[in-house]
């Protein structure tokens, strides 16, 4: 697992990885191991995570408006099975060839993928940082 926060970022960050780590250890062996339902697993985990940084920012003041990235890489039976939020990433490396497997949920990446910027003014725009989906409140 792989997290980014920010604003309070490093306890959103601890909480999300901890709540989904717990999520998907106490409830992997319930679930039938096809794609489908390995996927919803990974998803419903990261719904809670979700629900755990929200529910610990409302609590408590300093932490309001706190989020994090998450990515998940589940591997089993020799696959691997993902999930992603935010503008951190998940590469898969084979030989000499790294390719990139997640599309950042990022600002510039919706004006990019719209056609509105290039990928080069993207690198320099200056909402480059800006999510679109992150695990927060």
């Amino acid at each position: 697992m792989v997290w980014d926060g920010y604003r309070g970022g490093e306890i959103a960050s601890k909480l999300a990885i901890e709540a989904a780590r717990r999520y998907i250890d106490s409830h992997f062996n319930e679930i039938e191991h096809s794609k489908e339902k390995i996927l919803e697993l990974i998803r419903a985990a990261m719904y809670y995570a979700n629900n755990v940084v929200f529910d610990k920012s409302k609590n408590t003041d300093e932490l309001q408006g706190m989020g994090t990235t998450l990515e998940i890489c589940l591997i089993y039976n020799n696959r691997a099975y993902i999930g992603h939020i935010g503008d951190s990433r998940i590469y898969r490396i084979r030989g000499n060839i790294m390719r990139k497997l997640t599309t950042d949920h990022s600002y510039v990446e919706t004006l990019v993928k719209g056609g509105t910027i290039t990928k080069e003014e993207a690198k320099h725009h200056p909402k480059k940082n800006m999510l679109m989906k992150a695990l927060r409140l």
